[in-house]
């Protein structure tokens, strides 16, 4: 694992530094990308992809190709360039962005037929990615006014997409943004264990996380609104929509398990909602679904969709007559840990619901 060489780099406002005898595992990789987020822009990120293919890869004219990718490519070539060691997983993610830049360098350049002096050719889409990535570097800046008001101020992620006039073409850029930033700080409000991951930013409280999450939230939804918005101008044709009791039609449940006493909650309270409890009869496992973004569940067919799949665990009871009691009385507080407090191997979710499955408890 590498190790960060300064403790306190990521708010002391010196650059992320790493040693280069071990790999950047997920958190401090987080962490750093939060850094350069907060302290650098996207011209800094660009000079960053140039200098990594200039010195690391010794490869010129390729401004024009690395124009078009996002912020974070320029500071993860940054980190490489520094010395750090990236994982295998962000090793491939690396190699495979490097690749698209070679090829998209290597397109055919129009033919100039006289001496006059030509205007570069922009496309439609360096258009979209140049303002999408304009309005997010407004965001982040918009979380930066929250942390200097001390959290006072509460700005209109709307109202600046809308002064942008940001359509929905930009939003798929914005909303992946805005995703990507709540999971670093949705990590760092639930993960108890990792001492370095809570140090680094123990200048924020939990009520101040929970603000930014939600600011992120607000985003996303926003996005939603604006390609909303955007589809009335083109008039398309009006899509029905479907009523909660036709989109769990063909859900398939245990309604119920008199064995243990158990009854499944109604089916149609699954859509939007953002966490969801199941017990399989079968396997005698107990499950927790966490919905992937402020939109919250959807299904389809007769599986459950939008829901987060490295946050969404099962494990096996031994006394299922006494764990299910506590899951259908303890509160909120008490079942964000209670799987840790199971000593059992941990499984993950695929969604899928059946005869088996008793919805035990839903929350909006």
């Amino acid at each position: 694992m590498a190790r960060v060489l300064d403790a306190n780099v990521l708010f002391a406002g010196s650059e992320p530094r790493f040693s280069p005898l071990g790999e950047i595992d997920k958190v401090e990789m987080a962490r750093a990308l939060n850094w350069y987020s907060n302290n650098k822009g996207t011209k800094e990120a660009l000079k960053y992809a140039t200098d990594y293919f200039k010195k690391k890869l010794k490869i010129t004219n390729v401004e024009s190709a690395l124009k078009d990718m996002p912020s974070t490519f320029g500071f993860v070539c940054r980190i490489v360039s520094n010395g750090g060691v990236l994982s295998t997983k962000d090793q491939a993610w690396l190699d495979a962005e490097v690749e698209q830049v070679k090829i998209k360098s290597k397109k055919k350049k129009p033919v100039v037929v006289d001496t006059a002096p030509t205007k570069p050719v922009v496309t439609i889409q360096d258009r979209i990615a140049e303002k999408s990535s304009e309005c997010i570097g407004e965001l982040e800046g918009q979380i930066d006014d929250m942390v200097i008001s001390n959290f006072k101020d509460t700005p209109s992620p709307y109202g600046l997409m809308h002064t942008m006039a940001i359509k929905g073409a930009h939003t798929r850029f914005i909303v992946e943004w805005a995703k990507q930033r709540r999971n670093q700080f949705d990590e760092v409000l639930t993960n108890t264990t990792d001492k370095d991951l809570k140090e680094g930013y123990s200048n924020f409280t939990k009520p101040n996380l929970k603000k930014i999450i939600s600011f992120c939230d607000q985003v996303i939804l926003d996005c939603q609104k604006v390609t909303s918005d955007g589809a009335v101008t083109r008039k398309p044709r009006k899509r029905k929509e479907k009523s909660p009791d036709q989109l769990v039609s063909k859900v398939k449940v245990c309604v119920e398990f008199k064995e243990l006493n158990l009854k499944s909650v109604d089916t149609k309270q699954i859509i939007g909602a953002t966490q969801l409890w199941v017990y399989n009869t079968k396997t005698r496992k107990l499950g927790v679904y966490h919905a992937e973004d402020a939109g919250g569940f959807q299904v389809k067919g007769t599986s459950l969709t939008n829901f987060s799949e490295t946050k969404s665990i099962q494990k096996k009871l031994r006394k299922p007559e006494v764990s299910l009691p506590e899951v259908l009385q303890a509160g909120k507080v008490t079942l964000r840990n209670y799987l840790d407090g199971i000593r059992a191997v941990e499984g993950v979710l695929n969604g899928r619901l059946n005869a088996d499955t008793i919805l035990l408890r839903v929350m909006k």
